[in-house]
């Protein structure tokens, strides 16, 4: 093998501060190596101190300007409905958060996750159309999108469990984990779980079932961990169907309907502009919020505030909402 100086760096891995900063004398064929203290080795960055804010910062930066593509596809009374929204933020942004996650992802701090999941939680609300102070949980219920820890806690989960398998390249690597001294106690808690899992002979068969018991698992602790929601008092059922053949800006104002937080309603402008009163246009009565509209005497009506998940056309009807597409 030849060494290209021109496309070589040196990297110093350490955990003392002290040494982080010190360069390198490594020559090849007499040019010297650059010292850097994050190399990018196949689109992963890494730190020398074995941190991981700087593959946080590359991830954040790159779903920023894709989420710009989103937006430009959508808007809340125009553009692509939300399922399309949503593929194509999994084909351009979320495959970055997940790209190699079991390399990196057991490293990353609590602050770092948080910066992640908020540039995740700006698709979502582009895609749902729901307002900035939409709760995030609201959000993933919408969508049907795991955040994005847990999401990376399961594909590295899944790859651990096919490392088992005796012709996988890593097998022989699982007896061999560094102490839990040398690395994040994480990749140690994962490898736990993963004997759950984990069969003596694990076959394609067991193997796939073993993937599909810790997408299951995985999905149903995240949906436990969701706050109930605001409107019902409780965890959400799954959308009807029949909306999606509504128009992108009814399923907008239903989406945030269902939230609690709607522009349509003075509970959401009362907020924002102390002046205007917190009541009912229609019959003067408060608080003006999405119980109240299948509550309101002007305007009575056999449907609840579940119906907004169940009955998504009837409800359009009743608030008088553009139903113009389910005639196409």
């Amino acid at each position: 093998m030849k060494i290209s100086a021109a496309k070589s760096t040196a990297t110093l891995l350490t955990t003392w501060t002290a040494e982080m900063r010190l360069p390198l004398n490594i020559l090849v064929d007499g040019a010297l190596i650059p010292t850097t203290n994050y190399p990018k080795i196949l689109g992963v960055t890494f730190d020398s101190m074995f941190k991981s804010s700087a593959q946080a910062t590359a991830i954040c930066n790159k779903i920023r300007s894709r989420n710009k593509v989103l937006k430009s596809l959508a808007g809340s009374t125009w553009g692509a409905d939300k399922e399309t929204l949503l593929t194509t933020y999994n084909a351009i942004g979320r495959s970055v958060v997940s790209y190699a996650a079991p390399a990196w992802s057991a490293k990353v701090s609590a602050s770092q996750w948080k910066k992640i999941q908020t540039c995740q939680n700006a698709a979502l609300r582009t895609a749902t159309g729901c307002l900035l102070m939409t709760p995030v949980d609201h959000l993933h219920e919408e969508a049907k999108v795991l955040p994005v820890r847990q999401h990376n806690k399961m594909l590295s989960m899944q790859y651990l469990l096919v490392c088992y398998r005796s012709e996988h390249p890593c097998h022989d690597l699982m007896d061999r984990l560094p102490p839990s001294r040398h690395v994040r106690r994480d990749l140690h808690d994962l490898e736990t779980e993963v004997q759950r899992y984990k069969r003596e002979q694990l076959d394609q068969r067991a193997y796939q079932a073993g993937l599909n018991r810790i997408h299951t698992n995985m999905v149903a602790q995240a949906v436990r961990r969701y706050s109930v929601n605001a409107v019902l008092g409780n965890h959400p059922p799954s959308i009807a169907a029949e909306e999606r053949q509504l128009p992108r800006q009814t399923r907008v104002v239903l989406a945030q309907l269902r939230s609690g937080r709607c522009s349509r309603l003075n509970s959401y402008w009362a907020r924002i502009d102390a002046k205007i009163p917190n009541i009912c246009p229609a019959c003067g009565l408060g608080p003006h919020d999405t119980l109240h509209l299948f509550n309101c005497p002007a305007n009575p009506t056999h449907l609840s505030p579940h119906s907004l998940w169940t009955q998504p056309v009837q409800v359009a009807e009743l608030l008088s909402l553009d139903t113009e597409e389910l005639d196409n």
